[in-house]
């Protein structure tokens, strides 16, 4: 792993270069999954050259990082291309093959505009409700986040079951009403 520095200033450089960093990847890759997967890759490497060799040539971080990705977006298309060089004619799919390939492409995936639109907007409707109430924030991110059960919430938070279910609830209505979900 890297140092403190190194840490501290991948940590800074992600968080003022993902937004631009995702907008490049998600103009370049079809599904949000690859979009995922490319943006992994490009922090992922960037982290491995700072921890290689520093960050003190590095003049800025967000075209250090949209190089990476541009790279990242070409071996993925290559490696794309490259996969459906290799795949059969229809013809020579067994039937249970054909079907199974059907039903793959059949499913409705969700376009890579949508699922950023609907994250933008989760985290417009957290940060409303961090902004308004550190606790329910809390019983949000345990619920939602981590998974967490609302007893386990409660106990965790040292607040009564009623009352964590009370601010979840009734806070998931007044944002729906706000944010017109």
């Amino acid at each position: 792993m890297g140092s403190p520095e190194i840490d501290i200033y991948f940590n800074n450089a992600y968080a003022e270069t993902f937004s631009a960093v995702s907008r490049y990847v998600a103009r370049h890759a079809s599904r949000f999954q690859d979009a995922e997967d490319i943006i992994q890759n490009v922090y992922t490497r960037f982290y491995k050259r700072l921890c290689d060799k520093g960050y003190e040539d590095i003049e800025s971080a967000e075209a250090f990082l949209i190089n990476i990705a541009k790279f990242e977006c070409r071996t993925f298309l290559s490696g794309f291309i490259k996969r459906r060089e290799n795949v059969k004619n229809m013809s020579d799919f067994s039937e249970e093959e054909s079907a199974a390939l059907e039903a793959e492409l059949s499913r409705d995936e969700p376009l890579l505009e949508e699922i950023m639109t609907n994250k933008i907007l989760a985290k417009q409707v957290f940060d409303d409700i961090v902004k308004n109430d550190e606790t329910t924030g809390r019983i949000f991110y345990l619920y939602f986040v981590c998974d967490m059960k609302l007893d386990e919430i409660a106990k965790k938070l040292g607040l009564s079951l009623s009352a964590v279910k009370n601010k979840l609830y009734r806070t998931i209505e007044r944002q729906k009403k706000k944010f017109d979900i």
